[in-house]
């Protein structure tokens, strides 16, 4: 069952949009018989009016309030990503670690501390890898949460 409150970009776009106009018509519509006079007209006036104006006012913070909220979830988004790839950078960076040392060690051991070299280079690479994919995951899920 889908959630009303998780309305997507283009049906809030569109009923915006469907508001401004429903706004702009009724505002025609009050200049075309502002001529006309009559006790019920002239309170209908007024009170089309005032609904205009709080309506106007109504979709100017709807708009400020949308703005703001995607600011926000863009700042996120960024912060969440720029976390994620400092994580990634400290992964690696262990890994060139870890490699330089065991190249160190092959150097000192032989052909035993080649292959031990060559599997902890292999392992931090891994661990550099799946980092990378954590941050990338990451990233991609606040960019989700974001669009909707």
């Amino acid at each position: 069952m889908s959630n009303p409150k998780k309305i997507n970009s283009t049906t809030k776009e569109k009923l915006i949009d469907d508001v401004k106009k429903i706004v702009a018509d009724a505002d025609a519509l009050l200049q075309a018989t502002a001529e006309q006079t009559s006790e019920k007209i002239d309170d209908l006036h007024t009170r089309i009016q005032e609904n205009l104006k709080a309506a106007q006012g109504r979709l100017a913070e709807f708009d400020a309030t949308l703005v703001d909220k995607t600011m926000n979830a863009t700042r996120e988004a960024l912060q969440k990503t720029s976390e994620a790839a400092d994580q990634a950078l400290e992964a690696v960076r262990d890994a060139a670690q870890k490699s330089e040392h065991s190249v160190k060690k092959v150097t000192e051991s032989g052909k035993e501390a080649a292959q031990h070299a060559a599997e902890t280079a292999r392992n931090t690479a891994r661990k550099a890898v799946a980092a990378t994919r954590e941050a990338a995951n990451k990233a991609l899920d606040a960019l989700t949460d974001w669009i909707r």
